[in-house]
């Protein structure tokens, strides 16, 4: 019987006596369940029910934190106590006030009120206002903040915590948590996680480390590998993805989808070929009703599923419909869709065919803005970003289903943790998935 709580998780318990109590470091390490535990802890010796639990969504929150409480072996002990009613989360003769911290409009929700305690997840996705807001609460005695996050640039707020905390400062107390600090999960696991990781991505998921976005994004880039002259397998059927331009490039790109399901080979993906349009290289501006034709044109002889495009795109999404395009609003968050599409270039699964010229130059050019970075901003320049922008809206958007032989049949599968997304299952250090948590149907997207 393997023991509910790891050394390292152990180790937080005992030390966590300050009034900021942070856990950071690797993807997968055990982080949330060590803090929760800590956190919970001190909610059943807290004089008071002036206790919250803060995610980077209210959704992420109840996912992460009070489904975990309510399903992991690790917390049954805490169980037995434990409801949900509504907004409130309910231990004992306490009531847990569960919030989101996504952006600045969400400062609201944090005014006024004195925190006894607070357990915040991923914290290092706040706005920093927020934090600040969140740590002025903290006015009892007896109030302590928890907070589990994954690392991110070395002048974030929180890393200045973790700074003092290394050097003596009584009010904050850190620990660093990496892979070997899980004996939880298996070799082959991680072996994964660090062969699908690259550059940045390596090393704050990977190693842990809070460092700053630069250089090449996807420095591991080989034409000798993610390139080839024709497709690897027959396609089950096409997406399209566009980036809208009417001053800027216009770029399409049709992509052939295999699930495996009739050669055996596992989830394939390719870009069979891009249109993309240059005003500046071509003099001429083409109208939304032009682009239209084209794009019809393009992928008429194809059977194409889904077209994602940018959500602000609306003018243009219109003149598609009236062609009788499907179109569907793409996830647009930059930073997760380069996460998406590390992963899955350095999985193997995204190829690109040698046809798609303006696509595979710039992938080799996309680079991070070091300007940004130094200022918090994990953001690649914007320059010379149509066709790879494209891509990642495919990418980050499209849920292929994958064939299992074991079972005969075909399941939608959680690209980036394994997770089978119509299963309540949690999977407390991975980025936020778009579900709502309390409906009593789940949907795939095909």
């Amino acid at each position: 019987m393997k023991e509910p709580l790891s050394p390292k998780q152990l180790q937080f318990l005992v030390g966590c006596k300050a009034k900021w109590n942070l856990a950071h470091g690797s993807v997968r390490t055990g982080k949330t369940v060590g803090t929760v535990f800590a956190f919970m802890h001190a909610v059943d010796r807290c004089p008071d029910s002036k206790c919250y639990i803060v995610g980077h969504t209210f959704d992420t929150a109840y996912r992460n934190v009070v489904r975990l409480l309510m399903e992991s072996q690790e917390l049954a002990i805490f169980r037995p106590f434990c409801s949900w009613s509504g907004k409130k989360f309910l231990y004992k003769d306490k009531i847990i006030t569960v919030l989101g911290a996504k952006d600045e409009g969400a400062i609201g929700n944090f005014q006024g009120d004195t925190y006894s305690l607070v357990y915040c997840d991923e914290m290092t996705l706040y706005p920093e206002s927020i934090i600040d807001m969140i740590d002025s609460r903290l006015s009892q005695e007896w109030s302590q903040g928890f907070a589990a996050m994954n690392p991110s640039h070395p002048n974030h707020k929180l890393k200045q915590w973790i700074d003092k905390a290394e050097s003596g400062n009584k009010n904050y107390y850190s620990l660093h948590f990496t892979l070997d600090d899980n004996p939880y999960i298996s070799q082959e696991y991680k072996d994964r996680l660090k062969n699908s990781s690259s550059g940045l991505f390596y090393k704050r998921n990977y190693l842990g480390l809070w460092c700053l976005a630069e250089g090449s994004i996807f420095d591991f880039f080989d034409p000798k590998i993610h390139v080839v002259d024709r497709p690897p397998c027959a396609a089950e059927y096409w997406i399209a993805s566009i980036d809208y331009g009417a001053v800027n490039p216009f770029a399409c790109l049709l992509i052939g989808v295999s699930t495996g399901r009739y050669n055996q080979t596992g989830k394939k993906m390719w870009v069979e070929k891009e249109y993309f349009w240059d005003p500046i290289k071509r003099e001429r501006q083409k109208t939304n009703s032009e682009f239209a034709n084209d794009v019809e044109e393009f992928l008429q002889d194809y059977s194409v599923k889904n077209i994602y495009i940018d959500p602000s795109a609306a003018a243009f999404k219109l003149e598609l419909a009236r062609k009788g395009l499907h179109t569907v609003d793409a996830n647009n968050d930059v930073f997760d869709g380069i996460t998406i599409m590390t992963s899955e270039m350095k999985r193997g699964t995204i190829q690109i065919l040698s046809c798609c010229k303006n696509l595979i130059r710039e992938v080799e050019s996309y680079v991070w803005d070091n300007k940004k970075a130094i200022r918090g901003c994990d953001e690649p320049v914007k320059k010379d970003d149509h066709a790879v922008d494209a891509l990642r809206y495919a990418l980050a958007t499209h849920k292929v289903v994958t064939y299992d032989p074991e079972k005969g049949r075909i399941e939608s599968m959680r690209d980036q943790s394994g997770l089978l997304p119509g299963h309540y299952l949690y999977d407390v250090d991975t980025f936020e998935a778009s579900r709502n948590p309390f409906r009593n149907k789940s949907s795939v997207n095909f």
